[in-house]
């Protein structure tokens, strides 16, 4: 079979599975809204570049710390991502959330997007008499905890880094409606030259009825990075220590693995401290202020994989674990006290 008809057959079928795979997914159906949200209280819209961000300062006059925080691959400005912000900003931190991707038709593809809005992030916050510029961090998940982890090996002025369902290298491109990825390049550019990437090892059309999952298909591609070893994100080279949150039932990438690889590199090659925390029974929704069980949402924390109570118990216990973190090596600010 041709490779550009292999990749042809293996959209298809991802497309089916994310409209009918109960969380099996790697790109979203065709109709996804782009989403935008205002900041809403206690926040405020900036612009980065030509890309929107919400931006929430901590009270009084500071300096205070200050988080860039990146959400994942739905892309946009979300209001699930305000809420986290607005309770990093009640823990004392002024904290930046770029819509660094998906704000615009422009902007839709997963493919290319420019590391140079994470440079106006840093830069914006530099810029401010009221934030310490020797206490930034960055928090993200899933591709938000790839691009996080890429960029602070690049910029040591980030001096921590908490990533959930992290990548340990940086994929290929995608659309969330494509049928054929072949076209992608790498998920990140620098000044339009992309980053060095691991294309995915798209398995044969018949393998996704018999047992393969998304999942399955992350796996199998890794095995390839031996080829692409490039691809690898440079944990050694993070500036300030790292928290890796991941689970072990993880059904969108194998985030806990990767976790792993990331936290025997940065030993290996001198780097800093790395830190997982992994969790058995939880999946990709692992991360992130525990949910009351009477939420009406509370089901959807098991949509990609383990339980919702799996998951909401482990955010139980690394919600804290993060902001404690984070207090120890950036710092709270006055308003937390």
């Amino acid at each position: 079979m041709g490779r550009k008809l292999k990749w042809v057959l293996g959209g298809l079928v991802l497309v089916v599975l994310a409209v009918v795979g109960a969380g099996y997914f790697l790109f979203a159906p065709p109709d996804m809204p782009i989403t935008v949200d205002d900041p809403g209280e206690g926040g405020e819209r900036v612009v980065l570049n030509d890309r929107p961000a919400n931006f929430f300062p901590a009270p009084g006059a500071g300096p205070h710390p200050a988080i860039i925080l990146l959400g994942g691959s739905e892309g946009g400005l979300q209001e699930g991502i305000n809420a986290r912000a607005r309770l990093l900003q009640a823990e004392g931190y002024s904290v930046l959330y770029p819509g660094y991707y998906r704000t615009s038709e422009a902007t839709k593809t997963f493919d290319m997007v420019p590391l140079e809005t994470f440079d106006a992030a840093l830069r914006y916050l530099q810029a401010r008499e009221d934030i310490d510029t020797d206490r930034i961090g960055l928090v993200g998940g899933s591709k938000g905890a790839e691009g996080a982890l890429l960029f602070a090996s690049m910029r040591p002025e980030i001096r921590a880094v908490v990533a959930s369902m992290p990548s340990s290298v940086v994929w290929q491109g995608f659309d969330w409606s494509a049928t054929d990825f072949s076209q992608f390049s790498s998920s990140w550019s620098i000044e339009g030259t992309p980053v060095a990437y691991l294309p995915y090892d798209m398995p044969e059309w018949w393998e996704w009825f018999t047992g393969m999952t998304i999942a399955g298909m992350y796996e199998q591609s890794l095995a390839g990075l031996d080829g692409h070893a490039d691809a690898a994100i440079a944990v050694e080279k993070v500036a300030g220590p790292v928290l890796l949150i991941c689970g072990e039932q993880d059904q969108l990438w194998p985030s806990c693995p990767m976790a792993r690889q990331l936290e025997a590199r940065s030993r290996e090659r001198g780097g800093p401290q790395v830190e997982v925390l992994a969790y058995p029974g939880a999946g990709h929704a692992v991360a992130g202020a525990p949910r009351e069980e009477t939420d009406e949402n509370f089901e959807e924390l098991a949509s990609m994989g383990g339980s919702a109570v799996a998951n909401n118990e482990a955010r139980k216990d690394n919600w804290p674990k993060t902001l404690a973190f984070l207090r120890q090596h950036l710092g709270a600010g006055e308003a937390a006290h």
